[in-house]
């Protein structure tokens, strides 16, 4: 090897040494939101009961309803599951908190072909309330979902409601326990 070949190929390695040398380290994975903290109290196996009015989706009908939620996808969602022996539905939720909007995402599932995205600010006092658009037999219409938890994280209550003509109508109401929790029958 000349004195010529030997400098250029040095320079060489030099040149494709330098960019390793300054290379930065790959960016941190990203983090869920803090205000994911704020979805714990879905956390848990719960049990409904509750009544469906009449309306042009159904009949009058009293409802029972198992709820399985729990943080997951690396913290990032809240993910549950809702199973209800009457009228049969079943259905699955997720909630993320987007921090562009500053609000939380819920998105909507169910077995009938049934869906929708709703937003929410957050808790006030004990509620929270998601609103947006959902998607049910075809036909697309405003959703409203309150959800009300209990001082002791025992109980909460859900309200489904749908705007019809341009009112909201109830599409249902129920009250949940952790089954450890559920009252006594008499």
């Amino acid at each position: 090897m000349t004195a010529r070949s030997l400098a250029v190929a040095l320079t060489a390695a030099a040149v494709v040494s330098v960019p390793c040398t300054f290379a930065q380290a790959p960016p941190a994975p990203p983090k869920p939101a803090p205000e994911m903290a704020q979805l714990k109290p879905f956390d848990g196996a719960w049990s409904c009961e509750g009544q469906m009015p009449a309306s042009p989706m159904g009949p009058a009908q009293k409802t029972k309803t198992s709820v399985k939620s729990h943080t997951g996808m690396g913290g990032f969602w809240q993910v549950g599951s809702v199973t209800m022996a009457a009228p049969p539905m079943e259905g699955m939720f997720h909630i993320t908190y987007d921090s562009g909007q500053k609000k939380f995402v819920m998105v909507w599932l169910d077995n009938m072909g049934g869906y929708a995205q709703q937003t929410a600010s957050g808790w006030e006092g004990d509620k929270i309330v998601f609103t947006g658009e959902g998607n049910m037999g075809g036909q697309k219409m405003q959703a409203r979902d309150t959800f009300t938890k209990s001082a002791d994280g025992a109980t909460f209550k859900h309200a489904a409601e749908a705007q019809m003509n341009g009112q909201w109508v109830s599409m249902g109401d129920e009250t949940c326990h952790h089954p450890a929790a559920a009252p006594a029958k008499k």
